[in-house]
Order: C-alpha cells, then structure tokens, then sequence
C-alpha cells in the first residue's frame, strides 16, 4: 500500500523480503512455525494461536488472487502462494483432533510440527482443543475453491463440533480478587439465554477447562 501511493521502490523490495522469509519459514508438511528460524521454547510448533498460521494463509491467498495491494508484487509470487497455501491446508486437515469416541473436532492452539500432535506452549496452554483459533482455521477452508470431499467434510466436522462445545446460560466477569497481582479474577455466572464458547476444551472429555499460568488444569 506504501508502495503504491508513494512508488518508492524501497518499500515493494520490503515487502517482497517480507514474503520471501514467509515462503522459507514454511515446513515441508505444510504448517508455519510462530517464529522462524528461532526453535527455542515452543516457538518451533505449528502454531495457530492468535491465528498465526491464519494471517500468512491469508497473505497467501491474496497474492494469488492478486487482492489487498498485492498486485504490485513480482508475478513469479502468485504460484508460490499458491502451492503455500494448498500446503497448508493439507496441514490442516491431518492437524484436526480426533476425539476419543473417534469423532472430529477441531484444532490446538499450537501442534507439535513433527507428530502433529496438540502440544504445550505457555503454561497455561495445555494441549487442548481451541473454541478460539478454531475459527479462524475453519474458515480458512471454507475459503477453498472447489474443495475435495476431505475438506468439505473437516468443515462440517467442525461446525458440529461448535454446536457441541457451546455454553448456553453463563458468561464471564471480572471480580475483586485480594492477593491477585492484578488486583481480579475472571469468574463465570449465570447469564440466562447467553452463548459462548471456552478457549480450551479438555481432549479427553471435550470439557472446558480453566489454567493458571501455574499449569494446573
């Protein structure tokens, strides 16, 4: 966008650099790391938290479609995007969770980038199916144009899934908490007729859950 209102070539060659590390910091299977080529911590996993992996899918998908300004970006990106794009949603489909009763759901914040298997991050991040990051993973598919029979069917596994997971008749607020280094806990209420989904359901139970940053589910 800078490019196009000033045509200072710098910032075109910025943001070509800018997609080049996203082209090179995608795996072979297909997923993006949270930070490239830095693998300490958690940082190495397939991380769709705070739609990581969404936001370069995206990216992706508009330099294929030549949208969003991206129609300034040398030519030879446009089937790059899209073999990184398609890869990813080859990812995606053997990342979504089978529950125990065989059945499945949805998406870990974050997966291990080896097994796939839903992986620890932060403390609190247990492994754990996501009612956040899921969202964005699904509609990702959704996006596909003339998508397969496995893709269809991950998108009807995981609205089914959403169906299940929802919490009718509570809600969440902030209360005074003594001692808290915030000074408030976030506790959840009866709200009659209200609809919300946790952040982390159980994978063994499909419960929600709540985690401190003390790791205790």
């Amino acid at each position: 966008a800078a490019y196009k209102s000033t045509k200072n070539s710098n910032y075109l060659v910025a943001a070509e650099k800018g997609i080049d590390f996203l082209l090179t910091a995608q795996y072979a299977n297909g997923g993006w790391p949270q930070y490239y080529p830095d693998k300490s911590g958690y940082r190495h996993q397939i991380t769709f938290n705070d739609n990581a992996m969404v936001n370069v899918m995206n990216l992706m998908w508009d330099i294929s479609k030549s949208k969003k300004d991206t129609e300034v970006v040398n030519t030879k990106y446009k089937s790059m995007a899209v073999t990184a794009f398609n890869k990813g949603i080859d990812v995606i489909l053997k990342t979504q969770i089978t529950s125990p009763s065989g059945k499945k759901t949805a998406w870990c914040a974050q997966h291990n980038e080896v097994t796939l298997l839903p992986a620890l991050a932060r403390a609190y991040e247990l492994p754990s199916i996501s009612g956040s990051e899921s969202v964005g993973v699904t509609r990702i598919l959704m996006m596909v144009e003339n998508p397969s029979a496995a893709v269809k069917q991950a998108v009807k596994d995981a609205v089914e899934w959403f169906n299940t997971a929802k919490i009718v008749g509570y809600t969440t607020q902030k209360v005074t908490l003594a001692g808290s280094p915030d000074g408030f806990d976030v506790v959840v209420v009866p709200a009659a007729g209200n609809i919300m989904w946790a952040r982390f359901y159980d994978l063994s139970t499909g419960l929600p859950f709540f985690c401190g940053r003390d790791g205790v589910k």
